[in-house]
């Protein structure tokens, strides 16, 4: 007779072969929670600034504590201006600019760190550049006397409590132009190498007030003063402190304004020494205009050479560069 049971591999239990409603149900809490921790994860390694808690890599890369960079985000309430046409939100954005000014990285290097590619760094970089320009351009940073005088270090108001404000030039240099017009233009005989040429000013106390355009390397200190309209913001008594390339004398004194600025050998074999002290007080005043050129320029977009590509923008990013150089502690502090 037959043997019409089944196969014996056939007679599992059904309980042995079917998992309970139960243990599915844990398991997909447990593969739901598998994929938040990778969520979260991936999240604490992407590239902004939500994720650098620490204030030497933030300085680093923005110039400016985690808090300050934060604070300094709210202050120049530009999130509505920033939120258009953009795939990063706008903190991002201006961390991606920030980092790119600060350290001078390449677009390139950028699309990795923000998965984006070069091209739409460049033209968010230059997005962010022009909604700072237009707002940053709407604060007064020309103080009147008063302000100057009441900011003025004690060491300074004693014996020049009417300066209003020092002066001096600073290049950065540029790709070499291929039409021979223009490198004529932007070649420096101080730098030996095409530049772009600005002029800033600031309070004895430090803070940059006023920022000139940028201009051809070629062009002289006199010539940039006089171009950057900086004398129809003086006032008579002024006095403007610069060095010896400024040879602006007569016309500030045509405006009732005076010049200080070190004294020139001229046919001298040497300097007396009543001018040798002079000159090395003067020099120690005007140290201060150098410091704060030196601060622009810890921002390494403007290390090596500007690619022409780029001069389009070049203005507006040294104004906002200079503009983001007040936000920092004072160079000098009242006292």
């Amino acid at each position: 007779m037959e043997n019409i049971l089944p196969p014996r591999t056939n007679m599992v239990d059904a309980a042995v072969q079917t998992e309970s409603f139960s243990e599915i149900i844990d398991k997909i809490s447990e593969q739901q929670r598998e994929i938040e921790s990778l969520k979260r994860l991936l999240g604490e390694t992407k590239f902004v600034p939500e994720n650098i808690f620490d204030d030497v890599k933030m300085r680093a890369l923005t110039s400016f504590s985690r808090e300050r960079f934060f604070m300094l985000f709210s202050f120049l309430n530009i999130q509505k201006d920033l939120e258009k046409n953009s795939s990063l939100s706008p903190v991002h954005l201006f961390f991606l600019f920030l980092v790119k000014l600060r350290t001078g990285i390449t677009n390139e290097f950028l699309s990795i760190l923000f998965n984006i590619s070069d091209s739409t760094v460049s033209r968010y970089f230059n997005f962010v550049v022009g909604v700072l320009h237009t707002k940053l351009g709407t604060l007064k940073i020309f103080p009147d006397k008063a302000m100057v005088h009441d900011s003025m270090p004690r060491n300074f108001l004693k014996e020049n409590s009417e300066c209003r404000i020092i002066i001096d030039c600073t290049e950065f240099p540029i790709q070499k132009p291929n039409s021979p017009s223009e490198q004529q233009m932007t070649f420096s005989h101080y730098k030996n190498k095409n530049t772009l040429k600005g002029l800033i000013g600031i309070m004895p106390s430090g803070a940059i007030s006023f920022i000139s355009d940028l201009y051809c390397g070629s062009i002289s200190d006199k010539e940039i003063f006089l171009k950057s309209g900086l004398l129809n913001l003086l006032e008579q008594g002024d006095v403007v402190m610069a060095d010896k390339g400024f040879l602006i004398e007569k016309e500030l004194l045509k405006k009732g304004c005076h010049l200080k600025q070190p004294i020139f050998l001229k046919d001298k074999i040497q300097f007396e020494a009543n001018e040798m002290v002079d000159n090395c007080k003067l020099s120690n005043k005007r140290v201060t205009v150098e410091r704060a050129i030196s601060r622009i320029k810890q921002y390494k977009y403007f290390e090596g050479s500007i690619p022409y590509t780029a001069l389009h923008s070049a203005n507006s990013v040294f104004f906002v560069t200079c503009m983001l150089s007040n936000f920092h502690d004072p160079l000098i502090k009242k006292g």
